[in-house]
């Protein structure tokens, strides 16, 4: 097992910069996962670490050494592929043998070693297999296997779980989880699915254009974004954002558009007090706007009139796409038992105990 430390580590092609200033530590045993939009940085990083892409600048360390310039072979890290990179002519014992084979290993050692894996993935009746014999799902847990067998310090996961089904995607990214309580080595996993990210990853780094946005455990990520794009790319659906003014009225604050205006309640307005009365972003996750009729206990409800233009029945809950009365859309999460439906008007009720105010300048969470 291993530690990594990526140290103001950035990657240059011609004039685009793909990772930028990278500051990340992960501990010996952890599961870390890289989440962000296509071309982010995140299968870059991942790369460097690999040592298939060189650094541009700073240093990249496994445990206290620098590896700038260590062959891949040499970093004894396995990574699987999003294609899985099988060889299609070879059975599944030799796919996962191979590369002990390159290393010189001795014949027992190698089924001693395949045939652990196996088990541990459940594929020990597939070994005489070729991969075209084998279901999407089997072949993932092959190339799985092909990096279990070398016993690396660190396994590296480019979206591993793309080409499968939703059914699949559920199960594998569950195999996973699983696979590294028992290894207990170092995971580093790659995925555009926050989904995935969420479930899976004992951190998550959230990564745009090439900047780490901020790496915290799923929880902290979801509950406590530091800027408007990790609340918006955390959650599904995402958090619903509004451009709102912080007034003062008399003694009560307010945030209010030409759509609503929320009061801020009694036990927080010392909190609010100490902002500048000016424009924000306004953030609230679709789970915190509530049907009337269904409010949850120990909210701050504050009614906002709006217009129901899409139901989607989810069977534990329900998704509405809401207009308000000005015309923006936003989304709401509501009890199962909500009668509402395509046309309705309805006063909403906005948690206020669970809302985000954004700078409009620079996009940082000033709630936290």
């Amino acid at each position: 097992m291993a530690s990594i430390t990526f140290e103001n580590v950035s990657k240059q092609f011609d004039d685009f910069t793909a990772v930028k200033n990278l500051n990340l530590s992960i501990d010996d045993g952890e599961f870390l996962v890289f989440v962000g939009p296509s071309g982010c940085g995140k299968t870059t990083s991942l790369r460097l670490l690999a040592g298939l892409e060189t650094i541009t600048s700073g240093h990249l360390y496994l445990d206290d050494r620098i590896v700038n310039k260590l062959p891949p072979k040499e970093r004894n890290i396995a990574m699987v592929f999003q294609s899985y990179a099988l060889y299609p002519h070879l059975s599944v014992y030799e796919n996962m043998a191979f590369s002990l084979q390159l290393q010189g290993k001795s014949k027992g050692a190698i089924r001693r070693r395949v045939e652990t894996a196996a088990d541990q993935l459940g594929i020990a009746h597939l070994l005489k297999r070729k991969p075209k014999e084998l279901s999407g799902g089997q072949r993932q847990r092959v190339a799985v296997g092909r990096a279990i067998v070398r016993e690396p310090s660190v396994f590296l996961m480019d979206e591993p779980l793309s080409n499968l089904d939703a059914k699949l995607r559920v199960q594998a990214r569950t195999e996973i989880s699983k696979l590294h309580s028992k290894l207990q080595t170092t995971f580093v996993y790659v995925t555009h699915d926050q989904v995935e990210a969420m479930t899976m990853g004992t951190r998550i780094a959230v990564m745009n254009h090439g900047i780490l946005q901020q790496i915290d455990s799923p929880e902290n990520l979801y509950n406590y974004p530091q800027n408007v794009f990790v609340a918006g790319f955390i959650g599904s659906p995402a958090m619903n954002f509004f451009r709102v003014h912080l007034i003062r009225k008399d003694a009560q604050l307010f945030l209010e558009n030409e759509d609503f205006s929320l009061p801020i309640p009694e036990s927080l307005m010392a909190k609010y007090e100490q902002y500048p009365q000016k424009e924000y972003i306004f953030g609230i996750r679709p789970e915190n706007i509530h049907d009337p009729q269904y409010e949850v206990a120990d909210i701050m409800p504050i009614p906002v009139k709006a217009e129901v233009s899409v139901r989607e029945m989810m069977g534990n809950e329900i998704i509405l796409y809401v207009n308000t009365m000005g015309g923006e859309e936003f989304v709401a999460r509501v009890d199962p038992r909500s009668p509402l439906k395509a046309g309705d008007k309805i006063n909403l009720t906005f948690d206020m105990s669970h809302i985000h105010l954004f700078d409009t300048e620079t996009e940082v969470n000033i709630t936290l």
